[in-house]
């Protein structure tokens, strides 16, 4: 008897993997890793032109893509084929893509099969989410927390669902495909070994009282009493993974003792955002959201919680806050809200946290922040949607994007304008007054609407790694604690600009503008007028602050490139001691979109 293949899983498995050839022939090809040439002969009908990528072993990708800002492909959907010797194929599977390139991406031994590996868990996880599609609608409709389990993942990175680490059970648990809440577990950690820090209206016996119940925190307190005084010990939640594969494997030693104990699995149920590691709480609107070192490997980084961010996340969020509150822009126009950090634990181990040549990933093992849910801040009537939800495309070919300018009632000039206006201005405005850097990637944004799709504000969250200062002697900085700020990165105000280059303008506009154009026939070089637009009114509105820093220049003819699949697929940053200064992801110079209008109104 033959067994039978579910139709449906079969058919997202080629979708997942005909998605992301087609993305990665575009991003390869932008970084330049890939030089495709024009294709005088093509294999496909379009519009766009036809490009051909010849790799060793007579073997060629053909494709239909167009030219974009950032000097960026745009492969057209369902256009690629491989060809061979023994003729032609459609190009759906990414493994096969590496293999044939893998003399031209300098991939062999060790780290060719860590890439396949890596690919082929991103298209399982992007299948996992293809089984069960959602329209444009539906997807927009959802509460936040449980649209985050429907999104494609990062726009730039190929490998971008990798989560090295966990297995084909891990997957069906935590993954955010998967979309199955759980629970986290509890521990109580000795005060010898885990540090505390919270903004000033929260300390712990507050934080514990509302993030659990009276019954759950005296079983907690009974269970801990048999290991010692209560007092001496730090409660946190923990992500149940993190559990299993790490304390139960580097802190054996501080569990078989008791300096650290299980207290058991919360009562509340958690859905895991596209981070892996940031925990919603589903159960309880108003308890936080959880975010948790979590030791897998995910677009370039394992994903722990480094100690000296985690512990200036309460830090950093109270004195962000004090400058939102002192500013009408921020306050009162804008309403550019931030979602805080209010308390941190971090753990330092007591043998590998002193070894500093040790790679990064040993120290951040085990740490938990506390960040204040989005749900308290949706009023009624109001959506709450991610910025990377805006370029979903369903099983029919519409776009988020495009269904949200439909039922607004706004033409596609008003809504852009409104939208880049309330992303850009409060960030130029938190860059030039107050020289601080967000990391505003698209999961990091999250778009409050009208119940009919007007954009209303915009919320910004990933304080502790997320926000750097400008290395300029500004006064405002003196503001900040001591603790906090010795630690924050510092970079030259051209290098902060990159936040709005490779987070907005490239990570953004660049796709925003090229769906609007095929879904909505908005022209690209007018999308782009309005982002030239905005900064300009920022310029006049506050001439001294964006005089600020002379070497700061958002429309130069040229910027870097920023090349996150290369450093990806060097392999070299995984095992390094410092993450942070020792990733290079800026390959080249490519024309600004920002300067003025592009070749054939691409920008």
């Amino acid at each position: 008897m033959t067994a039978q293949i579910p139709a449906t899983a079969a058919r997202a498995w080629q979708q997942a993997g005909a998605l992301i050839t087609e993305k990665m022939l575009g991003e390869l090809s932008y970084e330049f890793l890939f030089e495709p040439v024009t294709d005088p002969d093509p294999v496909t009908e379009g519009s766009d032109p036809a490009w051909r990528l010849d790799l060793p072993g007579e073997v060629s990708y053909r494709f239909r893509a167009r030219r974009g800002a950032f000097l960026c492909w745009v492969v057209a959907a369902g256009s690629a084929t491989r060809h061979t010797a023994s003729g032609q194929a459609p190009a759906d599977d990414p493994r096969i893509l590496v293999t044939d390139a893998r003399t031209v991406l300098g991939l062999s031994g060790m780290r060719l099969a860590d890439v396949l590996s890596e690919l082929t868990s991103t298209v399982a996880n992007e299948a996992k989410r293809l089984e069960a599609p959602l329209t444009a609608a539906e997807l927009a409709a959802l509460p936040y927390d449980e649209a985050d389990g429907r999104l494609t993942g990062h726009p730039r990175i190929v490998v971008n669902k990798g989560r090295v680490g966990f297995s084909a059970a891990d997957r069906a648990n935590f993954s955010p495909e998967a979309r199955t809440a759980f629970p986290v577990r509890w521990a109580a950690v000795h005060r010898d070994l885990a540090s505390f820090r919270s903004v000033p209206e929260l300390d712990e016996e507050t934080l514990l009282a509302e993030e659990l119940d009276a019954e759950t925190r005296a079983a907690y307190r009974e269970r801990l009493s048999a290991y010692g005084d209560p007092a001496d010990y730090l409660w946190m939640p923990i992500h149940p993974w993190q559990w299993e594969e790490i304390v139960g494997t580097l802190y054996a030693a501080e569990v078989a003792t008791g300096r650290i104990v299980l207290l058991g699995d919360s009562a509340d149920s958690y859905l895991p955002h596209q981070t892996i590691r940031t925990l919603a709480n589903i159960s309880h609107a108003s308890r936080r959201d959880v975010k948790t070192a979590c030791s897998v490997r995910n677009t370039l980084v394992y994903r722990g919680l480094n100690s000296a961010a985690t512990l200036a996340g309460p830090a950093v969020t109270q004195w962000l806050r004090s400058l939102h509150e002192g500013d009408e822009l921020l306050r009162d126009e804008y309403r550019f809200d931030l979602l805080g950090e209010v308390a941190a634990v971090s753990v330092t181990h007591p043998l590998f946290g002193s070894l500093e040549e040790l790679p990064y990933r040993f120290h951040e093992t085990l740490g938990a922040l506390w960040r204040e849910p989005l749900r308290t801040r949706v009023a009624e009537g109001e959506r709450a949607i991610s910025l990377a939800a805006l370029p979903y495309r369903d099983h029919h070919g519409d776009s988020v994007l495009a269904h949200l300018v439909g039922t607004s009632g706004m033409s596609p000039e008003d809504w852009f304008g409104k939208l880049y206006d309330l992303i850009l201005t409060p960030l130029l405005h938190w860059l030039y007054r107050y020289g601080v850097a967000f990391c505003p990637h698209s999961q990091n944004l999250v778009l409050i609407t009208d119940p009919d799709g007007r954009p209303l504000r915009v919320l910004i969250k990933d304080f502790a790694q997320g926000v750097d200062l400008v290395e300029a002697d500004l006064p405002v900085h003196d503001t900040l604690a001591q603790e906090a700020r010795k630690d924050m990165l510092r970079w030259p105000a051209p290098l902060m600009a990159q936040s709005l280059f490779s987070s907005v303008f490239s990570g953004q506009v660049r796709f925003l503008a090229e769906i609007a154009y095929d879904d909505l026939g908005y022209a690209r070089g007018a999308m782009w007028e309005q982002v030239r637009a905005v900064i300009r009114a920022y310029a006049d509105r506050f001439p001294e602050d964006a005089k600020r820093y002379p070497d700061l220049d958002l429309f130069a003819a040229d910027v870097e490139r920023v090349c996150l699949n290369r450093e990806h697929l060097a392999g070299e940053g995984f095992e390094r001691v410092d993450r942070d200064e020792e990733f290079d992801v800026r390959y080249g110079r490519v024309p600004n979109p920002l300067a003025g209008r592009g070749p054939e109104g691409a920008w």
